[in-house]
């Protein structure tokens, strides 16, 4: 329709510009102008949409409903508390809270990032420098940020706080099993606590350094907790993860580490029915050669 409608006002429009030109075509033009119009008035009327359409909802009668919100910690994103409110937070956390006590049903997840280590050949040990990593959670320290202006964290001494005494069971200093820097401790707000001591220890590793100078050695560190049994409290791999982190490592020692891996033991002792857990990180390591050499000269 729209085709002949254009062809119809094209031939006009030459009729009207060139009228002399167009003069003995005139009827045949007429004629087909007539013709046109006898096939529009005998077309079937197109249908009016705006009667026949179904009606559009009313979307204002049914909203979407409102995004959920959450006071679940995980969500907080950011930190607006001012001082005063940090200061009434932690008046009321530590009001009755006796750090003597241990939380209920504890399970540590522990790890090491290795920040570097030496061999003592002599003493059949090696001095490691570690950050240990400890996480857990004691529910009398959970709070509502939003009550306390957004407060998503409190860096608090880790002396204010319970503990988890584990320590270094392989250690080849008896009196400082672990020597660590008493650094500030993480709460958030559903109780969990955060604590990456930087550390230094000694440990045992059975070296066959003098009869394979350039032979694969395995050292680990094996650690446990010093009082506490499996059922009060439990120890897990920070993150899942079964390996020594080496992110931070500044390998200063001669030697050069192959593999590391991790592994968690239950032992029972015969007077207790208790398990006392333990996870043990293992490095295989090899000196590099030429370093002996240097060293001595």
């Amino acid at each position: 329709m729209n085709k002949i409608f254009i062809v119809s006002a094209m031939l006009l429009a030459l009729a009207n510009a060139a009228p002399d030109f167009l003069s003995g075509i005139a009827s045949p033009i007429a004629n087909a102008v007539d013709a046109i119009a006898d096939v529009t008035s005998t077309q079937a009327p197109v249908e009016d949409l705006t009667t026949t359409q179904a009606p559009v909802e009313d979307l204002t009668t049914t909203p979407a409903p409102d995004a959920p919100t959450t006071k679940d910690p995980k969500f907080i994103t950011s930190d607006n508390s001012t001082t005063e409110e940090r200061t009434k937070l932690v008046a009321k956390l530590f009001k009755d809270y006796d750090k003597k006590v241990n939380p209920d049903d504890l399970k540590i997840k522990f790890g090491v990032a290795l920040i570097d280590f030496h061999i003592l050949e002599d003493k059949d040990a090696v001095e490691n420098y570690c950050w240990l990593r400890y996480v857990w959670t004691d529910p009398r320290l959970q709070w509502n940020a939003e009550e306390y202006g957004g407060a998503a964290v409190l860096r608090m001494d880790s002396d204010m706080v319970w503990k988890p005494d584990v320590t270094l069971y392989n250690s080849a200093d008896p009196v400082h099993m672990i020597n660590c820097w008493e650094s500030n401790v993480l709460i958030y707000p559903n109780g969990e606590i955060l604590w990456v001591p930087p550390c230094k220890m000694l440990s045992r590793c059975h070296l066959t350094l003098k009869r394979e100078p350039y032979g694969e050695q395995v050292c680990g560190l094996k650690f446990g907790s010093w009082t506490y049994d499996g059922f009060t409290m439990d120890l897990e791999f920070y993150n899942g993860n079964k390996t020594i982190d080496l992110t931070d490592l500044s390998n200063s020692s001669g030697f050069e580490i192959l593999s590391t891996t991790a592994e968690k033991t239950d032992k029972y002792y015969p007077c207790c029915k208790e398990p006392y857990p333990d996870l043990t990180f293992n490095m295989t390591i090899k000196r590099i050669p030429g370093e002996e050499l240097i060293k001595k000269w």
